[in-house]
């Protein structure tokens, strides 16, 4: 406690000091809290309000070295026989539907699940029940509901008595039989469901996919290991069994494996899209935490040798080394926590700041980033650390003075100074070459978000604003679907300001992924372990024109390709060269659903980005929209003369006129849409330009108090060379050239730290190398002057000494 009061003392006495260093810890330390924070809810706490979610993994389909999000329910049946290492397995689909409560409709996202769901994840109900085991075996026989606590909350009231009442979910009555804690948002990481259903009420919930075919694989599936089994065990038993149904189905299951995955590696979710962004922000955030500590220890490197002095009275009066060591590793901890409580008010707003990177979207985002109790307890110890990082040095540096030497000349010995000062100078040097590093990252990472929004992504989203149906879940067969949509377009295409409409059962760049399925082509000899797998969409007429995508040949989709002509199909260029290198493909065929539906390839058209901006090029197919499809959800796609924003009351109007009960469940420009392609590049190079202009300040800062230092230490050898002769501008080119030796030292060091760095941005470098000469010059000039800057000013103060005073401080 004496050490402690002694401390906040000195620190009371050097308010200039206390200031800067605590400010600066505070900038990074707050950096990694922030990311910290999010690491957590976003890879860490995936599930959150599961109950040992730590033995919680995921299930994947895969073809070799390639895999898929989803299982299908046969198969997932299949492999619940894997007791010995699974404790249960469950399958779930995540769906908006159109819940209506006292005649007010309102879209919303939940999930289908199997009936164990619930008890798998351990979640309790908060009132009533979950799923019964008899409510997962009859196809639409099980018409009941469970409810989040916030929906609950929302739209009930918190009424205790909702129990056994009913809603109508798409135009079907449901009955309310649980509500569930707000802790858990469901298994899809990032989204937020407020309602769930059995997985046997599939149609009337989500109007897709299938019980009973093994090939149509839907179902995100987690399963929970059984205590002490490893994933490795699980994998192995997974294994066996997938070779079984390889073996006994090889239509369906043929090379088809399952990956066991941890729930922060699944290939869905949230997490598959912001790993490698946190990983990086994680890298870089530390990175700037290292300068901050290279700057405070230069900082109470120069304390220490201002109280040389008062250090060896203290050693001659009898104070040992380790107490002096541990008077200024406390010194060192109080400034620290200092910067730890200011970090933790900067992370309370970092935290936030994430969702301000997130774009216009449909989606119920369920994120919720809070600094809480394991996030201060990482904060404390990082706060620690860098306290006794920045701080050991100092000490040690001070309890090793030369006392006979201290005493006669009054604090500034050669002796003293130095090692200090090397040490210093290495401290400078590190960071000038991480300021460096950090800010040729930033610069890349710019430079590809700028190249990015440029990119030719295969159509033009401008003036086009999309809107999402679902009038499969409105009770919908296909007939009457298809007469629903082509009166829609009929009515859209003559409504003033519109040049196209299209109707599409997908669209490119979004949240969330497209479907595919598997192709066989005759004469294509296929390699083992090939993927034949293809992305689709199904359109109608116009799709093309409407999203400004060239038909490189052949023809597009016409009011005659309906369900009494031949099947056609639609092919991006990819597919062409991929199955027919060399030849015309028009008028060849392929089958899917293991051969049994054949079409005809009547158009190419121009390859595009589907999913990502970094995607390699991928077969893609399109599919006329009323020859048989087997998705009636189909989405609106209207090209306006104008800002297509204003357009969405009329097509509401138009929507109402066709059928007033039928909702839009999701309506935006598509360049808000596309945004989500987008997202990761732009949260990286915003961040990493941030850090890295304060890795350029810290820098320059560190320079600058070096310099000065410097300059303080050798005031009465500048006097000696001014009484000699030495002009202001020898002393100062003297003062700058020693900082810049160290600049540069640091410079070249940095350019080696930045081509590692550079190379794990891969992903967020669109068409820039990850060598670029340019960004390179420009940072290292950049640097340059700043640390010229930082030299300068000392080194003008040194000109400017009167010799006669200096030779008198000597």
């Amino acid at each position: 406690m004496h050490d402690l009061k002694f401390a906040l003392r000195l620190l009371w006495k050097s308010p200039a000091f206390t200031a800067v260093a605590g400010l600066s810890l505070a900038l990074g330390i707050g950096a990694n809290t922030t990311v910290f924070c999010w690491m957590q809810e976003v890879l860490w706490r995936p599930l959150p309000g599961v109950t040992r979610a730590d033995q919680i993994v995921v299930l994947c389909s895969s073809r070799g070295p390639q895999y898929w999000d989803t299982v299908s329910l046969p198969d997932l049946r299949d492999y619940t026989a894997l007791t010995n290492v699974f404790a249960g397995i469950i399958g779930s689909q995540v769906t908006p539907a159109c819940l209506t409560l006292q005649e007010e409709p309102e879209w919303m996202y939940g999930q289908i699940t199997t009936a164990n769901f619930f008890d798998v994840l351990g979640v309790k109900p908060l009132l009533g029940r979950t799923f019964l085991a008899e409510e997962d075996t009859r196809p639409g026989g099980a018409p009941v509901l469970v409810l989040s606590e916030a929906f609950w909350q929302r739209r009930f009231g918190a009424d205790p008595n909702v129990i056994g009442q009913t809603v109508d979910v798409n135009r079907h009555t449901f009955t309310i039989v649980g509500v569930v804690p707000a802790a858990f948002r469901g298994t899809m990481s990032g989204l937020r469901c407020d309602f769930w259903a059995p997985l046997v009420m599939h149609e009337q919930v989500a109007n897709f996919g299938s019980l009973t075919a093994r090939g149509d694989r839907w179902l995100h599936t987690q399963a929970r290991l059984r205590t002490g089994v490893t994933r490795t065990e699980a994998q192995a038993a997974v294994n066996s069994a997938a070779a079984q149904l390889a073996a006994a189905y090889p239509d369906t299951n043929g090379e088809i494996g399952l990956r066991v995955l941890p729930v922060w590696k699944a290939p869905y979710g949230g997490q598959a899209m912001l790993l490698p962004v946190l990983g990086i922000l994680f890298a870089v955030s530390l990175g700037v935490l290292l300068i901050v500590a290279a700057n405070v220890a230069n900082l109470l490197l120069a304390r220490a040798t201002a109280r040389e002095k008062e250090v060896a009275i203290r050693l001659a009066l009898g104070a040992g080394r380790l107490q002096l060591i541990r008077q200024f590793l406390t010194e060192s901890l109080a400034l620290a926590l200092l910067g730890g409580v200011l970090g933790v008010v900067f992370a309370h707003w970092g935290a936030t700041l994430f969702k301000h990177f997130l774009p216009h979207t449909y989606l119920p985002i369920g994120y919720t980033f809070d600094v809480d109790q394991p996030t201060l307890l990482f904060t404390l110890a990082v706060t620690l650390a860098t306290g006794l990082a920045f701080g050991l040095a100092p000490a040690l540096q001070a309890s090793r003075q030369n006392l006979d030497a201290t005493l006669k000349e009054g604090g500034r010995t050669p002796s003293s100074t130095l090692p200090n000062h090397r040490l210093r100078s290495v401290l400078v040097v590190a960071e000038v070459a991480l300021a460096m590093a950090l800010l040729v990252a930033a610069g890349l990472c710019l430079e590809g978000s700028r190249r990015a929004q440029r990119v030719d992504i295969g159509f033009d989203p401008q003036q086009v604003l999309v809107a999402g149906l679902r009038v499969g879940m409105h009770g919908y067969d296909e007939q009457r679907a298809l007469g629903f949509y082509r009166q829609l377009r009929e009515r859209l295409a003559v409504t003033p300001g519109v040049q196209q409409v299209a109707l599409a059962s997908w669209l490119p760049l979004g949240f969330e992924g497209g479907s595919s399925l598997s192709v066989q082509v005759p004469g294509y000899d296929r390699a083992p372990n090939e993927d034949m797998g293809a992305q689709y969409a199904i359109i109608s007429p116009d799709y093309f024109a409407t999203l400004a995508i060239p038909v490189v040949a052949g023809r597009d989709f016409t009011e005659q390709d309906d369900a009494t002509r031949p099947r056609v199909a639609i092919i991006n260029e990819t597919m062409a060269r991929r199955f027919w290198p060399g030849q015309d493909p028009l008028g060849r065929t392929f089958t899917i659903w293991g051969g049994e539906r054949e079409l005809t390839v009547v158009g190419i058209a121009r390859d595009g980005k589907y999913r990502f901006l970094q995607e390699p090029p991928k077969p893609f197919v399109y599919f006329a929209y009323q020859q048989g499809v087997w998705d009636l959800n189909l989405g609106v796609a209207v090209r306006t003369v104008a800002d297509p924003l204003a357009f969405a009351g009329t097509l509401r109007q138009a929507l109402r006129a066709v059928d007033p009960g039928v909702e839009i469940w999701a309506l935006l420009a598509m360049t808000d849409f596309i945004q989500a392609a987008f997202l990761g590049q732009r949260i990286v190079s915003t961040l990493l330009t941030a850090l890295g202009l304060v890795a350029l300040f810290l820098a320059a800062m560190g320079i600058y108090g070096v310099m000065t230092y410097v300059v303080s230490q050798r005031t009465h050898e500048l006097g000696i060379r001014m009484a000699l002769g030495a002009s202001a501008g020898g002393v100062t080119q003297l003062v700058v050239g020693e900082g810049m030796r160290l600049v540069g030292v640091g410079l070249g060091l940095g350019v080696l730290g930045a081509l590692g760095l550079s190379r794990s941005l891969a992903s967020f470098l669109y068409g820039v190398p990850p060598f670029d000469p340019v960004t390179l010059g420009t940072v290292a000039l950049v640097l340059t002057l700043a640390s010229l800057l930082a030299c300068l000013l000392p080194a003008w103060r040194a000109a400017r000494v009167d010799p006669i005073v200096a030779l008198r401080t000597g």
